[in-house]
């Protein structure tokens, strides 16, 4: 099985495509690339941690710095971020085009934009891992809670 990343130092290599992008730090994200890397090399796409020297040369960022979302490096192309960067891998893949040129109609580009807003800020904290503090919610009795209670 090939490595699902590129090591942090020296440059990747040069994909049919593109390169995607990802926090390397990011459970979701790993598991993810480990899902899906094959797929993507398979569409001419090399997956690339976010904290590789390159990557951070590429996009101009400082040192510790990682943008809010996910990055797809098109080759000869544009930048593109987020649910911009899923619809154009999705537009590669038969199964997954439907739903890329959905994403892109104005009422579920929005909620597909939220979605994925909302899981980039929450990436730390899912997949049953969280580096992040949560608040302590207090109950008034243990007996007094309900499914849909609100803190």
């Amino acid at each position: 099985m090939q490595d699902d990343t590129i090591a942090l130092t020296g440059e990747p290599p040069i994909p049919t495509r593109g390169w995607v992008l990802y926090d390397g730090f990011c459970p979701v994200c790993l598991a993810a690339i480990h899902r899906w890397g094959p797929l993507l090399r398979r569409r001419g796409f090399i997956p690339v941690a976010l904290q590789t020297e390159w990557a951070r040369r590429r996009l101009g960022l400082r040192p510790g710095e990682l943008p809010g979302e996910m990055k797809l490096l098109l080759v000869g192309g544009p930048v593109l971020g987020g649910v911009d960067a899923l619809v154009a891998i999705g537009r590669t893949v038969w199964w997954a085009w439907p739903f890329a040129v959905l994403a892109e109609l104005p009422g579920p580009d929005g909620l597909a934009r939220a979605l994925y807003r909302w899981i980039a800020a929450n990436r730390q904290c899912l997949g049953d891992v969280c580096s992040v503090p949560r608040k302590r919610i207090r109950r008034r009795h243990p007996a007094a809670t309900t499914f849909l209670e609100l803190p």
